[in-house]
């Protein structure tokens, strides 16, 4: 479970690295089109399959079902945080980051959509977004490295 943590944390982190450089390439040679009207679509169908994807993963992530009745409801034992299911947490914060993107990326598509000479938000959106992914998943990985280090 943390190993696989760990996994995803450092392929979020090289995906972020590898859209970060393109961004980077992108303004250094901002003689690239933009397909407006395919960005805009695809960037909705991934906002719209982030929401349902992070919906699952958060129930999933609690420790007791909301279809239980009152009297029947019973919850799971409480975890130190750095021992809890990390490698949900971990796809957790990984959904919620694609989430984040996908909708930066509609805001940008309907920018460029309607103003296509401010194509420069588009990789404004991958400066803004590695900032994020670099923020959130920065105490994951301190708990997976608790946990693998042994620590208290």
């Amino acid at each position: 479970e943390i190993l696989g943590a760990l996994m995803s944390m450092v392929i979020v982190w090289m995906v972020t690295g590898v859209l970060t450089y393109l961004a980077c390439m992108r303004l250094l040679h901002p003689d690239y089109d933009i397909n407006a009207t395919v960005m805009l679509i695809t960037s909705a169908c991934a906002v719209l399959s982030n929401i349902l994807l992070s919906v699952i993963l958060h129930q999933t992530g609690h420790g007791h079902s909301h279809s239980a009745p009152a009297r029947e409801h019973v919850s799971a034992p409480l975890e130190k945080p750095a021992l809890s299911n990390a490698s949900l947490r971990a796809a957790f914060v990984h959904a919620m980051g694609d989430l984040f993107q996908s909708v930066s990326v509609l805001i940008s598509a309907l920018i460029i959509f309607f103003k296509p000479q401010y194509k420069i938000a588009d990789p404004i959106c991958t400066f803004v977004f590695s900032i994020f992914v670099l923020a959130t998943t920065i105490t994951i990985l301190r708990d997976i490295l608790t946990v693998l280090m042994e620590g208290r």
